[in-house]
C-alpha cells in the first residue's frame, strides 16, 4: 500500500507531536522531584526558624518521599524537645534577675506621676500608666520624645546636649486634649559628658491652673467690691463730720447707708471666702484606695488596735485624700484623752467609721467642738468629710462618746471593657523595651536599607459595612504596635466608627458589628486623625493590604488625612517564603506558623493575629536573602497575589 503525501505528512506530523508530548511529560516527571525538594526545604525552614511543632504529612507526598518525610518528622520532634530544654534552662537562669526587673517596672509603673525614661536618640523606652493616660494614643515605646512634647522638648533636648549639665529643666505643655502639663527632664550623662538619655516625669496642673484663675479671680471681685463699698462708707462718714448739726433725717440717711454698706461688705466677704476654702479642697486630689489600706495607714499613724473587717467590705474601695483626711481626723482623735476603740459598720452603699471613748473619759460637746473647729488654718474635719462627700456627726450612748464618720464606697479601677464587636483581649503589660537602650544599631543610611527587625511597624485591620470601597465605608479599625520586632500588645488602637450608611445583614453575619453598636462612635473626621497620630512614622503592615489601603483613599478624600507610610503586606510575603502553597488565607497561614487565630472578623484581633504571623515570616524571609524593608517590598510586588486591585 502506497501512502499519499498528504498521509506522509499528517503521520509526521502525529509523530514528531507525539515525541513533543513524550518529551513534555518526561520533563515534568524530571521536574518534579525538584518541585518536591524545594517544598521538602521549605517546610524544613519553617520548621527550624518560625514553628518547631509544625510537621509534614507523609500521605501527601508520592511513595519514595515518604520515608523522608517520616524521618524528617522524627528530626523535627527532636529538635523541639532540644529547643524547649534550652528555653526553659534559659528561663530558669533569668529569674532572679526578672523578679529583680519586675519589682522595678512595678513600682514605676504605680507612681502617682506619669514617668517616661529615653535614650540618647530620645526613644521612649519606658513609660508607665499614668503617662500614657496623660499623653494619650501618640506615646509608645520607641517613639521619639520631641514628637510627642513638641517644641519645648526640642528645646530642652537640645540644650542637654549642648551644656552637659546634670541640673533637671522643666517647662509646661498643654496636650491635645487641653490639659497642662508640668514636665521635669532629668539628664542622664555616662562616659564623660555623653547624653545617655532622659528620665521624664509629668504632673497634671490643668485643676492647679484653673485654680489660680479663679483665686484670681475672686481677688478682683473682693478688691471690686471693697473699693466701691469702702468709698460709699468714707464718703458717709466724712458728710457727717463736716456737718454735725444737720438733720435728724438726714443723719438717719446717712447712718443707714454706713450700716447697709457695711453689711452687704461683710456678706461679700464670706461668700468669697466660703468659695476661697471650696477652691482649697478642689485642690485635694482623691485617690481610688482599698478600704484596707486606708484602714492600715489609720491604726498605724493613730496607733490604734486594727478593728475586724466585716465580710462585706474584705475587698471594698473608697475615694480619699489620704494627707487631708489623715491629718484632720488625727488632730481630733489626738486632742481627746483615752485611746479609742474602732469599728466598720457597712452601710449600703457607705461605711460607718466609728470612734468610741468610755463616756467618763469625753464629752459630747467638747468633740463636737473639736470636729467643727479649723486647726492651724486647716480645714476642720467636718468640711474634710463634706469635701469627700461624707459626713461627720458626734453621738452619745449610755456608755459611749462616739465620733461617727459617714464615707462613700467607690468602685475599683477597672480597665476599659471591649467595645462591642472588639476583642476581649487582655494582654500583658508591655510598657519597657531596654533593648532600645543596650543593642542599638548603627543607623541605617534609609529607611529602605534598614533591616526589617529594626523598624517599627503598626500592624492593622479594618472592618467595612461591605466590599466596595466606592460605596461602603470604614466602621472599625484596630491595631498593635512592634518596636524591636516584639508584638507591644498593650499599645493597642481600637475604634469604631459611625459610618453614613447602614451595616446590611450580610457584613453583621461577618464581623458582628450591628447599626446600634456604632450608633454612638464618634464619626470618621475624628477616628482617621487618631489613628494617624498612632501610626506615626512607623511601617504599616496588613494582611490583604491592598483592601484595607484603598478603603483608606478614599477616607482621604473625606477627611484630608494621608497615609503614605509604607506598607508590607503577610499575604505576599507568606507566598514569597511558601510558594508552593495555595492557600495564604490567615488561618491557613497561621495553622503553618503555630500561631493562635484570635477574635477573628474583628479588627483588633485580626491586628494581633497578623501581627503575630508577621513576626514569624520575618525568619524566614531571612533564610531567603531578604532581609532589608527594600527586599521584602521589591519581592512582594514580583508575586503573583501583587496584582490583585481593588
Amino acid at each position: 500500500m502506497i501512502m499519499s503525501q498528504t498521509q506522509i505528512l499528517a503521520l509526521a506530523f502525529l509523530l514528531v507531536l507525539g515525541a513533543g508530548m513524550a518529551l513534555f511529560f518526561l520533563r515534568k516527571q524530571c521536574q518534579r522531584p525538584a518541585r518536591l525538594a524545594r517544598r521538602l526545604a521549605s517546610e524544613v525552614r519553617t520548621i527550624a526558624a518560625a514553628h518547631a511543632g509544625h510537621r509534614l504529612v507523609p500521605s501527601e507526598l508520592p511513595s519514595g518521599f515518604r520515608e523522608l518525610a517520616t524521618a524528617i518528622n522524627d528530626l523535627a520532634a527532636r529538635y523541639e524537645r532540644l529547643l524547649t530544654t534550652q528555653q526553659q534552662a534559659v528561663a530558669q537562669a533569668r529569674s532572679d534577675l526578672a523578679t529583680e526587673h519586675t519589682r522595678l517596672i512595678t513600682l514605676i509603673q504605680n507612681l502617682a506621676e506619669g514617668v517616661l525614661v529615653c535614650n540618647a536618640q530620645g526613644e521612649i523606652l519606658l513609660y508607665n500608666r499614668h503617662a500614657q493616660a496623660l499623653l494619650g494614643e501618640q506615646v509608645g515605646l520607641g517613639r521619639g520624645i520631641t514628637r510627642v512634647l513638641g517644641g519645648p522638648m526640642e528645646q530642652t533636648w537640645a540644650l542637654m546636649q549642648q551644656q552637659k549639665d546634670r541640673r533637671a529643666r522643666r517647662f509646661i505643655i498643654r496636650t491635645r486634649q487641653g490639659h497642662f502639663l508640668r514636665v521635669r527632664v532629668t539628664p542622664i550623662y555616662e562616659d564623660g559628658d555623653a547624653l545617655q538619655g532622659a528620665v521624664l516625669s509629668l504632673e497634671d496642673i490643668t485643676a492647679h491652673i484653673e485654680n489660680e484663675e479663679r483665686q484670681e479671680a475672686l481677688i478682683r471681685d473682693l478688691d471690686s467690691s471693697l473699693r466701691g463699698g469702702l468709698a460709699n462708707i468714707r464718703a458717709a462718714i466724712e458728710t457727717l463730720r463736716a456737718y454735725p448739726e444737720m438733720a435728724p433725717e438726714t443723719r438717719q440717711k446717712l447712718e443707714k447707708v454706713i450700716s447697709e454698706g457695711a453689711e452687704r461688705l461683710g456678706q461679700q466677704l464670706q461668700e468669697i471666702l466660703a468659695e476661697y476654702q471650696a477652691i482649697l479642697r478642689a485642690a485635694w486630689r482623691l485617690e481610688t484606695m482599698p478600704l484596707k489600706d486606708i484602714l492600715l495607714l489609720l491604726t498605724q499613724q493613730l496607733r490604734l488596735p486594727t478593728p475586724e473587717i466585716p465580710p462585706e467590705l474584705a475587698t471594698a474601695w473608697m475615694q480619699v485624700e489620704p494627707h487631708g483626711w489623715l491629718r484632720a481626723l488625727t488632730v481630733v482623735i489626738r486632742t481627746m484623752p483615752g485611746t479609742p476603740t474602732l469599728r466598720l459598720v457597712p452601710r449600703d452603699t457607705h461605711v460607718l467609721w466609728i470612734f468610741a471613748w468610755p463616756s467618763h473619759v469625753v464629752r459630747e460637746h467638747t468633740m463636737y467642738e473639736h470636729i467643727h473647729q479649723d486647726q492651724d488654718h486647716d480645714p476642720s474635719l467636718v468640711q474634710v468629710m463634706q469635701h469627700h462627700n461624707g459626713e461627720a456627726w458626734v453621738q452619745q450612748t449610755e456608755e459611749e462618746v462616739q465620733l461617727v464618720l459617714l464615707m462613700p464606697l467607690a468602685s475599683p479601677q477597672e480597665p476599659p471593657q471591649p467595645s462591642p464587636g472588639q476583642a476581649a483581649i487582655a494582654p500583658r503589660p508591655e510598657y519597657y523595651d531596654f533593648d532600645l537602650l543596650f543593642r542599638r544599631p548603627e543607623p541605617a543610611a534609609s529607611l529602605d536599607a534598614t533591616p526589617l527587625r529594626q523598624l517599627q511597624y503598626t500592624v492593622f485591620d479594618t472592618e467595612t459595612t461591605g466590599l466596595d470601597p466606592m460605596g461602603d465605608e470604614l466602621i472599625a479599625i484596630g491595631a498593635v504596635r512592634i518596636v524591636n520586632a516584639r508584638l507591644l500588645e498593650e499599645e493597642q488602637f481600637h475604634h469604631l466608627i459611625k459610618p453614613r450608611r447602614s451595616i446590611p445583614p450580610s457584613a453583621t453575619r461577618i464581623h458582628g458589628i450591628r447599626n446600634q453598636d456604632v450608633q454612638d462612635a464618634p464619626p470618621l473626621e475624628e477616628v482617621l486623625p487618631a489613628f494617624h497620630t498612632f501610626v506615626g512614622d512607623s511601617i504599616l503592615v496588613a494582611h490583604n493590604a491592598a483592601f484595607d489601603m484603598r478603603f483608606l483613599e478614599e477616607a482621604e478624600k473625606r477627611t484630608g488625612v494621608p497615609f503614605t507610610q509604607p506598607v508590607l503586606d503577610t499575604l505576599l510575603l507568606s507566598a514569597i517564603v511558601h510558594p508552593e502553597h495555595r492557600d495564604h488565607s490567615v488561618e491557613a497561614i497561621a495553622a503553618r506558623l503555630g500561631v493562635e487565630v484570635q477574635a477573628r472578623h474583628s479588627a483588633l484581633g485580626d491586628a494581633l493575629t497578623t501581627a503575630r504571623i508577621f513576626l514569624k515570616l520575618i525568619p524566614l524571609l531571612e533564610h531567603q536573602g531578604i532581609f532589608t524593608l527594600a527586599q521584602a517590598r521589591a519581592a512582594s510586588e514580583q508575586t503573583y497575589f501583587a496584582r490583585i486591585r481593588y
